[in-house]
């Protein structure tokens, strides 16, 4: 099930694009679409969470310019495909601020709406692949890759993570609660500080493990655990 978030305050154009979306899914028996539509952005952002593979959205709106619900959109979720649906080209520019995948140009007719449909959904469909979590940050609710974490670690109670594309992220909770959400062979404590991603291990550097250049400690009572789950995982080429 491919799960598209709509934002459009003209009911053709909404129903164009529903009627355009069931078609494309009437001839690709492999593709399944779930629709939440919205006439107002406000309504969107109060009600996003994060569940949304594509993000279509209209540049004009009455209350708000859809290069704003994007923007605030990507800052919950890092993931999700937006495309946006204009009638004016100038603002697919204007788009890579908010790392937007594509965009559509009104009036829409099927065939161009299809060739571009076609690549969206193998990216998402290759997107769905690999794991994610839905985190509750002091910024809010963030979507994240599990492979984009780098290591966590305990800082004043809260659990600080370090990703290679959104800087650290703080979040309420134990380490425990994060670590269990986690694939077990990939995500391993080195001490009870710290639990690391193996992906992003690049070596073992006496009694520190280094990650993305930032050397961890690794200790005494953890060392053999640590180093067995670091040999297995490298040696299973993961």
């Amino acid at each position: 099930m491919i799960r598209i978030t709509m934002l459009e305050d003209d009911p053709v154009q909404a129903e164009t694009l529903c009627r355009f979306l069931h078609t494309y899914e009437a001839d690709h028996a492999d593709v399944n679409f779930s629709i939440r539509q919205y006439e107002r952005g406000f309504r969107l952002l109060e009600e996003y969470d994060c569940s949304a593979d594509i993000l279509m959205l209209d540049i004009q709106v009455p209350d708000m310019l859809g290069m704003e619900v994007a923007r605030r959109v990507r800052q919950m979720d890092q993931r999700v495909l937006i495309v946006f649906v204009t009638s004016f080209s100038r603002y697919a520019i204007e788009g890579y601020s908010v790392h937007a995948f594509d965009y559509m140009l009104k009036p829409l007719s099927y065939a161009p709406f299809c060739a571009k449909l076609d690549r969206i959904v193998r990216v998402v469909a290759h997107n769905g692949t690999g794991p994610s979590i839905l985190l509750k940050t002091k910024q809010g609710q963030l979507r994240l890759s599990t492979a984009d974490i780098l290591y966590a670690e305990v800082v004043d109670h809260d659990v600080s993570i370090h990703t290679g594309r959104d800087g650290v992220l703080r979040q309420w909770g134990s380490l425990a609660k994060l670590e269990a959400q986690l694939d077990p062979e990939q995500f391993v404590r080195c001490n009870s500080c710290y639990l690391v991603n193996l992906q992003h291990v690049t070596e073992i550097r006496g009694d520190h493990a280094v990650v993305e250049g930032q050397e961890l400690s690794i200790s005494k009572p953890r060392r053999k655990a640590f180093l067995q789950a670091f040999a297995q995982y490298k040696g299973g080429s993961r």
